[in-house]
């Protein structure tokens, strides 16, 4: 590239991060442009797992049988306002769509892809940034408190066994054997011990930005508005602070991509689903790993500052304010689990995940603007597929086939 071109990514969080230094350790020139400090959106609030077995996708065989008993119960793990209902509804029909045993077999197998080598991507990048304290690989793990629950995920479990993952299942006291802060309550619990957690996400993205910005990277505090275009291309991003000419672009704007990939030429039907934790924040090390709890659909993770419950789905789009009883009600659950936590000092959280209806993200070029590509739509494995992401993203702008087949993940799926 000459020194007037100029990869511009839309999106500092760990994705457009990521792919930021994908690009910056091949000696390409970039520009980072967010209205948000780095890694401080959904990036910041996640459960902190590299999780290479989350293969299987939301939708599930049964799972329309599950949601009104979910939305009947206040404290369930799915909550729709009713306001957001009549526009989140054509989601849920696509969402449901691709719950039959058929289509979860296949994205399983397209999710594999991406997040199997996920550890091959992330430590080389860590070291990079300095920091590769934040990749801790002992497991993370599901528990169960009755047979019943447990039955009722085997299929799950059956898909991540026929991929490779390797799984220990343990019962009564062998359980506080390996966790003994948890509640006795649990009767049964899989265990992955070759997954991966960060015990702080957002000094992971501090660390790449900064990195970043020591190899010559210019991160802009702006908000991107549009794009200019000429002979079919995009030659600047317009910005809240002026112009910023690009060579390409990559959008990585998480659960804010949607727009921008129309105006791009795509129309893909993504959403958010409203994530929340609460952070406990403690001294106690009650945990050593992420632990799931399979009826309350949360995770507990032992983070730098204590203890985080983080979980909870609301499908209630970018625009409407927080409902922190969301993330009060995963604090009382979280009591359950660990009840010998002191939980006197708190905060709370609430994030856009950028989800769309098959569970995979998008990666890859636009349909119509040829110097134009995507990297959003990780839902729940934003972290785990960010480094990843970020290498085909790079790979595919030099013109270069990217060792990971994006064409599972193209916008053009849809």
């Amino acid at each position: 590239m000459s020194q007037a071109e100029n990869i511009v990514v839309a999106g500092a969080g760990i994705v457009g991060l990521a792919t930021a230094a994908a690009l910056v350790q091949r000696g390409l020139p970039v520009t980072v442009v967010d209205s948000e400090d780095p890694g401080s959106g959904c990036s910041f609030g996640n459960a902190g797992c590299f999780s290479l077995a989350s293969i299987v996708p939301v939708g599930m065989p049964g799972m329309w049988k599950k949601v009104p008993g979910w939305l009947s119960d206040p404290s369930g793990p799915l909550s729709i306002p009713w306001r957001y209902a009549p526009q989140i509804a054509p989601w849920v029909v696509k969402l449901l769509r691709n719950s039959s045993a058929q289509r979860v077999q296949s994205i399983a197998d397209d999710l594999h892809t991406l997040l199997g080598p996920a550890l091959q991507y992330w430590q080389p990048l860590a070291r990079w940034a300095e920091v590769p304290e934040l990749i801790q690989q002992r497991g993370w793990a599901v528990v169960y408190e009755s047979a019943a629950a447990f039955q009722a995920d085997r299929f799950g479990w059956e898909i991540r066994k026929n991929h490779g993952v390797k799984i220990e299942y343990l019962e009564g006291a062998s359980i506080q054997d390996l966790e003994p802060g948890l509640s006795s309550q649990f009767t049964t619990m899989a265990f992955l011990p070759e997954q991966a957690s960060c015990p702080n996400p957002y000094r992971l993205s501090q660390a790449i930005a900064s990195k970043l910005q020591r190899m010559g990277v210019q991160i802009v505090r702006s908000r991107v508005q549009d794009f200019s275009f000429h002979d079919g291309k995009v030659s600047s991003v317009q910005t809240s602070k002026g112009p910023i000419k690009a060579s390409q672009l990559v959008i990585a704007m998480g659960a804010f991509s949607k727009h921008f990939a129309r105006v791009l030429g795509d129309d893909v039907p993504l959403d958010t689903e409203r994530g929340y934790h609460t952070m406990v924040h403690t001294s106690q090390t009650l945990l050593t790993r992420p632990i799931m709890s399979s009826e309350g659909k949360f995770f507990a993770s032992p983070m730098e500052e204590g203890i985080r419950f983080a979980g909870s789905v609301e499908l209630g789009g970018l625009s409407l304010p927080p409902n922190f009883q969301r993330a009060n009600i995963l604090l009382d659950k979280g009591r359950s689990m660990l009840p010998s936590l002191e939980t006197s000092v708190t905060s709370r959280w609430m994030g856009h995940r950028p989800s769309l209806p098959d569970s995979k993200p998008v990666i890859g070029m636009s349909s119509k603007v040829g110097n134009a590509f995507y990297g959003f739509g990780h839902g729940h494995v934003g972290l785990t597929a960010a480094a990843a992401t970020g290498e085909m993203l790079a790979d595919m702008i030099q013109g270069r086939t990217p060792t990971i087949d994006p064409a599972p993940f193209s916008a053009q799926r849809f």
